[in-house]
């Protein structure tokens, strides 16, 4: 045949075809064994896994008895565990940390909160609360926490007894939070380092405002102390200085004046005691 092959060939072919099956049968046989074996037993290990995991998340085994809870001042455990809707018998695998994490985050003294599952039967919940560092007008009276953040308005229940801060409106805020946060953390600067230099607390600080022309303070009797722009702590180190001077002759002022941009050394005095007459000093440095 010109185009085929013969009968003989063919059967040659055939057995060879053969042999050439029955060896790669013989050669990977033990490895589609195995690779078949492993598969059986991955899906013997899922199926165990889910049927554990059904089994845990309706044991009594993993009930909820005891929550635990650190950081507490002004928040109460009462509070946290209404918000988050923890219960005794609750199934730990049941409960999601972050999700009851974000519940209790909605206390208005929580900061932080972080939620961990106790294996067998416990929850524990590490609370960071916002630290009051003074109050600041912003159409109502709001609690500003360390960095600046207007974080709660002020209830009869705080008893807080914190500096006010004034000068900024509600409408600045929701116009440019961040521009009005950086003016409250001015303010806060101010407050430390005041307390710091005046530790006394017959001129206690009661108010910071925050003005176009810098920054003026209040303190509880009333005296009025005009800082202006810059050089902040100089200028309450000056201020001290006229303080104690003015202590020594047995005066006391109504304003001290410490904005003279011209003159930055300059202290202008107007003195209480229902004097009207204003004294100004050279450079107290």
């Amino acid at each position: 045949m010109a185009f085929g092959k013969n009968k003989k060939r063919r059967q040659l072919d055939a057995a060879s075809r053969n042999s050439a099956v029955k060896g790669a049968v013989r050669s990977h046989g033990p490895t589609v064994g195995k690779a078949l074996g492993l598969t059986v037993v991955t899906a013997a290990l899922v199926w165990g896994s889910i049927e554990l995991r059904a089994w845990a998340r309706v044991s009594p085994r993993f009930a909820l008895e005891s929550v635990t809870f650190s950081g507490l001042e002004r928040a109460s455990r009462a509070e946290l565990l209404k918000l988050s809707g923890l219960a005794a018998g609750q199934n730990l695998w049941s409960l999601e940390p972050a999700a009851l994490a974000r519940a209790m985050g909605q206390h208005p003294w929580v900061r932080t909160v972080e939620v961990t599952r106790r294996f067998p039967r416990g929850v524990s919940v590490e609370v960071a609360e916002h630290a009051p560092a003074a109050l600041a007008v912003l159409g109502d009276l709001y609690v500003l926490d360390e960095e600046g953040e207007p974080f709660k308005r002020v209830t009869p229940g705080d008893g807080l007894d914190l500096p006010l801060v004034t000068g900024l409106e509600r409408e600045a805020y929701v116009a440019d939070a961040d521009a009005v946060r950086a003016r409250f953390r001015e303010a806060l600067d101010v407050t430390r380092a005041y307390a710091r230099l005046s530790p006394g607390r017959s001129e206690r600080l009661s108010e910071v405002r925050l003005e176009n022309s810098g920054l003026a303070l209040v303190t509880t009797t009333g005296q009025e102390v005009r800082l202006g722009v810059g050089d902040t702590e100089v200028k309450l180190q000056r201020l001290a200085r006229v303080r104690r001077e003015l202590s020594t002759r047995g005066l006391a002022a109504e304003i001290i004046r410490l904005d003279n941009r011209a003159r930055p050394g300059w202290v202008a005095v107007r003195l209480s005691s229902g004097s009207d007459s204003e004294r100004s000093g050279g450079s107290t440095q």
